[in-house]
C-alpha cells in the first residue's frame, strides 16, 4: 500500500544517506598513493667491463606518508640474479613528495640479459616492477640507425645493419664470413612488456641489402600495423645454399635474439629486453633454417611460420608444428617447385582434422590454423602479391602499434539506420571499437561503440556522413589509435562506391588509411561504400545499385586491380543493367600488359592500354563529355603524386570521353555500360571539377 511504499522509500533514503556519509568519512581519511616506475632499466654495460647503477624516484601522490605494512618501513624485495641488488631504499615517502630508490648491477663476464622482479610492500598494498640490466657482448657492432621511408616520403621506421657475434657466419667449416644482421623497428613501435619478433630467412643467392630492397620486408611490417621487430640475418652470401650456420644449431637462434635485444636496449629503442611471440618466415630456400629451429627447443614461443614459395621439404616438421598449436601460412606458385609439397601437406593436415584454408583471405589469415594457398605470381612475387608478407603479419600477430589496422568493409544507410561492418586483426589489448561519423572529415563524433568481438554496428542516422572505425585499446589514448579508411554513406544511396585501393608498399601513396572513397563519394552524391573484399570475400551484391564506382587508385599488377572474382561480380552487375565507372592509374596496364584480364578490359570497359605513362596532367572533355572543358589533376593539393597515368585506346563500340593535353585518351567508355579513367579520381585538383566529372561519367554509363 501507499504507506508501505513510503516507508520503503524512507528506508532507501536512509541507506543512501548512510553510504554517502561513509564515503565522505573515507574521503576525509588521509591516504598514501605510492607510484613506482613501470619498469626499471639499468644502464647498458659491456660484458667484462664492470656494472652500472640507477636511482629512480618513488612518488607519493596521496596526502599521507607512504609507509610499510603495519606502519613500519617500506619493504623492498628483489627476486632475480645476485648480480642485481637494491643498494638504497627509503623507509617512507612523504605526502606529495618523492624519494630515491637505488639499484645496482654487478655486470657479467659474458653477454647476458639480467631480469628481476622488484616487489614493493606498503600499507596500501603490494606492487611489482620488472627490472632489467644488460651486459652486451663486446663484439656487438656500432649503431648506424637510418630512416626507412616509403611512398610519398612516409617514414616506415628505422633500420640498422649491424655485425653480431651470433650471426649465422662466420661458422666453422663454412666459406661465408659476412656477420651482418638487419634489425628494423617500425614507426610508432610501442615498448610493451615483451617484444614480438619476426625472424626472416632469405633464399638462395641472398645478399642482405638486395633481399630487403627486392622484397620490402621492412615496408611490409610497417604496412601490417603490427607491433613487432624484424630481424633478417645474412645467410650464405649469394650462394645456392640453405645453410644458416650457427642458426642451425641448438641455442643459435636464441643467442641471436638476445643480441638483437641487447642492441635495441643499448641504443634506447626499448627498455624491456624480453621476448614475446616469435614468427619465423622464409622465402625459397630459407625453409631449411625454419624447419631446423622448429625442431630445436627454444626459450620462447614460435607462434607462427610463414613460408613464401618455400616448402621444399620437412613437411612432417611443419605438420607437427600445426598439430601442436602453431599457425602456418604457406603459399606456392606454379613455377616455384613447391606446389606438390604444399598440396600434399594440406591434404595430410585435412586428413588429421585440421581446418586448412586454401585461399589467403584476411579472415583465414586471422582465424585458420593453416593457410596453404596458391599465389598466381612469380617465385619472387610470392612475398608481394596483394601484400602477402605484410598481411600474414597484420592478421597473425597479436599486438599492434596503434591498435589493429581495421579493414572497413561497408558503410550503408538505409531507412534511417546505418549498417557499418569491418574486419579487424586480433589484438590482446583490444577493448572494443568506436564507430565515428563526420560531416567534413575534420571533426569526428562517436556514433556507436562495439565490443572487441564485434565485426559491425548499426545505429540510427538521419543524414549522410563520413564514417570510420577506431580501435579502443587499454593504455593507448584514443587520439593515438589507428583509424580505418574513411567511407561515405548517404540515405538510400543508389550509387555504390567500391574502395579498391590497398597499395601501400611501392606506389605513390604510403599511408595506412585514406579517405579517397569518401571524397569521391561526396562528388558522386547519394552513395553507399564497400571495400572490394566485401565483394569478393563476403559476397556483397552489386546488382541492386544503378551504378558502381570502382576506385582502383594506384593499384597495380602486384596488387591486382581486378581479381578474377571481382571481374565475375562486376560482369554480373553490368549484365543486370547497372552502370560501371572504373578509375585508376594502372588498371589498363595490369589487365592488358600484366595479362590479368584483357577480355574484361576490352569487353566490359571498351579499352586497351595505349601507353603506361601518359606524361600529362591536364585533361579536357571529349565526345559526349566535351562540355567538361579543361581541368588538371595531380597538383600540389593532391593527396599523392600520380607518376604513371595510363593512356588509353578506345575499342570498337567505345568512345573517347577525356583526352590528355598530349592528345591520347584519358578516359574511354561504352555508352550505357561502363567507363574507364586512366588516373585516380581522388587526385583531381578542383573539387568542383571532380563533382562535374563524376556526375558526367555516371550519366554516360546510366540507362
Amino acid at each position: 500500500d501507499a504507506a508501505a511504499e513510503a516507508a520503503a522509500a524512507q528506508d532507501g533514503g536512509d541507506e543512501a544517506g548512510a553510504r554517502d556519509a561513509a564515503g565522505a568519512r573515507d574521503a576525509a581519511v588521509p591516504r598514501a598513493s605510492l607510484e613506482a616506475p613501470a619498469v626499471i632499466d639499468l644502464p647498458f654495460v659491456t660484458a667484462g667491463q664492470g656494472g652500472s647503477q640507477v636511482t629512480v624516484l618513488l612518488r607519493n601522490g596521496g596526502d599521507a606518508d607512504a609507509v610499510g605494512p603495519g606502519g613500519g618501513d617500506l619493504v623492498f624485495t628483489l627476486a632475480g640474479p645476485s648480480t642485481l641488488a637494491v643498494t638504497s631504499a627509503p623507509a617512507s615517502v612523504p605526502p606529495g613528495g618523492s624519494a630515491g630508490l637505488s639499484l645496482s648491477y654487478a655486470g657479467a663476464e659474458q653477454g647476458e640479459i639480467a631480469r628481476a622482479t622488484l616487489t614493493i610492500a606498503s600499507a596500501a598494498g603490494v606492487q611489482t616492477v620488472p627490472v632489467f640490466a644488460v651486459a652486451g657482448d663486446p663484439g656487438l657492432g656500432p649503431a648506424a640507425w637510418e630512416a626507412v621511408t616509403g611512398p610519398g616520403g612516409v617514414t616506415c621506421g628505422a633500420g640498422l645493419t649491424v655485425a653480431l657475434p651470433a650471426a649465422p657466419f662466420p661458422d666453422d667449416g663454412a666459406p661465408w664470413t659476412d656477420d651482418h644482421v638487419r634489425i628494423f623497428v617500425p614507426e610508432g613501435y610501442r615498448d610493451l612488456d615483451a617484444q614480438d619478433l619476426v625472424v626472416h630467412f632469405h633464399g638462395f643467392g641472398g645478399i642482405l641489402a638486395d633481399t630487403l630492397a627486392a622484397h620490402r620486408y621492412q615496408e611490409h611490417l610497417y604496412a601490417s600495423g603490427a607491433n613487432a621487430i624484424l630481424i633478417v640475418p645474412q645467410g650464405p652470401y649469394n650462394a645456392s645454399s640453405g645453410n644458416f650456420g650457427k642458426l642451425m644449431t641448438a641455442g643459435g637462434l636464441a643467442a641471436l635474439v638476445d643480441e638483437v635485444l641487447m642492441v635495441l636496449y643499448r641504443d634506447g629503442r626499448l627498455t624491456r629486453p624480453a621476448v614475446g611471440e616469435v614468427v619465423l618466415t622464409s622465402h625459397s630456400g630459407g625453409y631449411q633454417a625454419v624447419a631446423t629451429n622448429l625442431g630445436i627447443p627454444q626459450p620462447f614461443t614460435i607462434a607462427q611460420v610463414g613460408l613464401f614459395d618455400s616448402l621444399y621439404g620437412y613437411a612432417s616438421v611443419y605438420r607437427d608444428f600445426v598439430t601442436g598449436g602453431g599457425r602456418l601460412r604457406s603459399n606456392y606458385t606454379s613455377g616455384g617447385g613447391t606446389l606438390d609439397d604444399n598440396q600434399a601437406l594440406a591434404a595430410e593436415l585435412q586428413g588429421l582434422g585440421v581446418a586448412v584454408a586454401t585461399e589467403a583471405t584476411q579472415a583465414a589469415l586471422r582465424d585458420a590454423p593453416a593457410v596453404i594457398s596458391f599465389a598466381d605470381t612469380t617465385h619472387g612475387g610470392s612475398t608481394r602479391l596483394m601484400g602477402a608478407y605484410g598481411e600474414q603479419l597484420r592478421f597473425g600477430l597479436r599486438h599492434h602499434r596503434r591498435g589493429p589496422r581495421i579493414e572497413l568493409r561497408q558503410a550503408l544507410l538505409r531507412g534511417g539506420t546505418a549498417a557499418v561492418a569491418w574486419l579487424a586483426p586480433r589484438d590482446e589489448e583490444l577493448e572494443g571499437f568506436q564507430v565515428e561519423r563526420s560531416s567534413d572529415g575534420v571533426v569526428w563524433t562517436a556514433a556507436a561503440t562495439a565490443p572487441a568481438s564485434a565485426s559491425g554496428a548499426s545505429f540510427p542516422c538521419a543524414a549522410g556522413a563520413r564514417i570510420r572505425v577506431v580501435p579502443l585499446l587499454a593504455g593507448l589514448p584514443a587520439e593515438d589509435a589507428q583509424p580505418s579508411d574513411t567511407y561515405r554513406m548517404d540515405p538510400d544511396g543508389t550509387v555504390l562506391v567500391v574502395d579498391g585501393f590497398d597499395r601501400i608498399l611501392d606506389g605513390s601513396f604510403g599511408g595506412l588509411a585514406h579517405d579517397f572513397a569518401a571524397v569521391v563519394g561526396e562528388a558522386a552524391g547519394g552513395v553507399a561504400t564497400v571495400h572490394h573484399r566485401a565483394v569478393t570475400d563476403d559476397g556483397f551484391d552489386l546488382t541492386p545499385y544503378r551504378a558502381v564506382l570502382w576506385l582502383a587508385g594506384d593499384q597495380s599488377t602486384d596488387d591486382r586491380t581486378f581479381t578474377p572474382a571481382a571481374q565475375t561480380a562486376v560482369r554480373a552487375a553490368v549484365a543486370a543493367g547497372g552502370g560501371l565507372v572504373v578509375a585508376g592509374s594502372e588498371v589498363a596496364y595490369d589487365l592488358d600488359t600484366g595479362g590479368h584480364g584483357l577480355a574484361f578490359l576490352t569487353e566490359v570497359l571498351g579499352a586497351r592500354l595505349a601507353a603506361d605513362d601518359a606524361g600529362a596532367y591536364t585533361v579536357a572533355g571529349a565526345g559526349p563529355l566535351a562540355a567538361l572543358g579543361t581541368f588538371t589533376y595531380g597538383g600540389a593539393t593532391a593527396p599523392y603524386v600520380e607518376d604513371y597515368p595510363d593512356a588509353l585506346a578506345a575499342q570498337t563500340g567505345a568512345q573517347v570521353l577525356l583526352r590528355y593535353s598530349t592528345g591520347t585518351a584519358a578516359a574511354v567508355g561504352v555508352p550505357h555500360q561502363a567507363a574507364l579513367v586512366g588516373f585516380p579520381l581522388e587526385v583531381v585538383d578542383d573539387p568542383a571539377r571532380l563533382g562535374a566529372f563524376v556526375t558526367a561519367l555516371l550519366a554516360f554509363v546510366g540507362p
